[in-house]
């Protein structure tokens, strides 16, 4: 069993180290030498999760779930696998069972925080977000001291309570699952995407019901202004409907024949297009 030992160690030293494809097929080796073995087939269903590949991993965790008892993990073990197994079918998107499992688990280890918070991921990925919230406030608050809540433990306490008081049936049945585990809480979800910034520049069409009237092209360029000058004098008040970035408006027909270039000192000019009708005479 020593040398055993010795060879799981060495496979998971070549994992902390980064070389997780050799990790992987160190306990590939070895499992093809001791074929069966829990230790080994736990660590490279850990291999592969690390690697990236949960449904390599998958089929190991339930292996290890479904042998009996004695061949299988020693029971400090359990709540790990309990946990790998749960966390590993949230990934692949199996959210139902993940919950059962997990919730499983929590019937046989209690008190195993890690547990408790895949429980939470799994609540929330599951649809109950609501009792998840609750769940982790739980969590939070065994988690630190007394002190650290001043004088608001009981209330935070209240409050979470007439929370779960008021959730709804279904809701209260997913706690009632679980047994006399504590109440399951969700994670934190996917940041969501930043919203795209609008554009600045709007394409504007001017028209006017009249006939008779014809539809000129007409091009408008925005430009920066040009720097301050050097002159003191009382500042103006600003236009409120130019807001607080105040631009240069040049406006050019297509019949202009001559049309002046930008400055080269000037900033690029970014151009749009509106239609306005003229009078043709």
């Amino acid at each position: 069993m020593a040398v055993i030992t010795e060879l799981i160690d060495a496979g998971l030293r070549l994992k902390e180290q980064g070389n997780k494809k050799g990790a992987i097929e160190h306990f590939r080796q070895l499992l093809a030498t001791y074929p069966g073995h829990a230790r080994i087939t736990f660590e490279l269903a850990g291999a592969w999760r690390a690697f990236g590949v949960p449904e390599q991993a998958l089929p190991l965790y339930r292996e290890l779930l479904a042998m009996p008892k004695g061949q299988g993990l020693p029971p400090k073990d359990l709540p790990r696998l309990y946990t790998q197994l749960g966390a590993t079918l949230r990934i692949l998107g199996e959210f139902d069972e993940s919950l059962a499992i997990i919730q499983e688990g929590l019937r046989l280890h209690p008190s195993y925080r890690p547990l408790r918070a895949w429980h939470i991921f799994a609540l929330y990925s599951a649809g109950s977000p609501q009792v998840a919230l609750l769940d982790a406030m739980d969590l939070m608050l065994e988690s630190l001291a007394p002190s650290r809540w001043d004088i608001f433990e009981e209330d935070i306490i209240a409050v979470v309570k007439e929370m779960r008081a008021d959730l709804l049936p279904e809701e209260q049945a997913r706690i009632a699952d679980a047994g006399n585990a504590p109440a399951p809480s969700k994670s934190l979800a996917a940041k969501p995407e930043k919203p795209a910034r609008r554009s600045r520049s709007k394409q504007i069409r001017v028209t006017e019901d009249e006939p008779g009237v014809d539809e000129v092209d007409v091009a408008v360029t925005l430009r920066q202004p040009k720097g301050k000058s050097g002159r003191r004098g009382k500042r103006k008040k600003k236009n409120p409907q130019l807001g607080k970035r105040p631009v240069r408006i040049d406006i050019s027909s297509q019949a202009d024949k001559k049309a002046k270039k930008p400055d080269d000192e000037e900033p690029q000019a970014r151009a749009g297009s509106l239609k306005i009708p003229v009078d043709p005479e």
